[in-house]
């Protein structure tokens, strides 16, 4: 196996330059053959003509992801942008979340990509987290469950990959994992019954894929590994 298919490089929008400052990047993980890339940012002929680029070059279908937690209008200019998660669970309507998934979809279909790494599946348990809040859809494991397969199946009816994150669950860690590394002490069976509920769900509705958590969870692995590079968690 080519591990390089196992890569997914960022390719970030410049102000200046757009994408064209990546050229030798691009060229570069081709080469290897990386499995895909995460788009991150630029104006919507831009993104089209970078993922036309991009499939048209590489010798093996590629995974094209983006961030559209808030609707592919949080990555690309020119496109829609939808409320945060916390905002459609305080709602409670499945149509509404399944709409919004629906629209998210088509958008990232139509710009060439074909993963979303959304949706949220954490619990919004800590009010001071500087990661979740309302990107997750509230604190009910049983309410958000729901709501994220209706998510999950509306998203991947239209042909585009879901990934629930983040696993096994970043609502109790009280830092920024892009920063630090968190510690969550709570016991293994509350992460069991509480925090693992909205990834079972997750699971069931067949999600493509699952992101995890870069926080560490010492009744679920002893070593303080954090769950990204925790063999017992993963």
């Amino acid at each position: 196996m080519n591990l390089a298919a196992l890569l997914v490089p960022a390719l970030r929008w410049d102000p200046t330059h757009g994408f064209a400052y990546l050229h030798d990047t691009i060229d570069d993980a081709l080469e290897l053959g990386v499995g895909g890339f995460l788009i991150r940012g630029g104006r919507r002929d831009a993104v089209t003509a970078l993922t036309k680029e991009l499939h048209a070059r590489s010798p093996i279908p590629l995974l094209l992801a983006a961030d559209v937690e808030r609707g592919a209008g949080q990555q690309f200019d020119g496109c829609v942008g939808l409320p945060p998660l916390g905002a459609l669970g305080v709602l409670n309507d499945p149509d509404s979340v399944r709409r919004s998934a629906r629209i998210a979809a088509r958008e990232l279909k139509h710009l060439g990509l074909n993963w979303a790494l959304a949706p949220v599946c954490d619990l919004d348990l800590d009010p001071g987290s500087p990661i979740v809040g309302t990107r997750a859809a509230g604190s009910d494991p049983a309410q958000i469950a729901e709501l994220l397969e209706e998510w999950i199946d509306a998203c991947q009816a239209e042909g585009v990959l879901a990934c629930a994150k983040h696993f096994p669950g970043h609502g109790r860690a009280a830092e920024d994992s892009h920063r630090a590394l968190p510690v969550v002490r709570a016991r293994a069976g509350q992460l069991m019954h509480e925090d693992l509920a909205p990834f079972r769900a997750a699971l069931d509705a067949g999600v493509a894929s699952v992101m995890t958590a870069h926080v560490a969870y010492p009744s679920l692995d002893p070593s303080g590994a954090p769950a990204t590079l925790s063999a017992p968690i993963l």
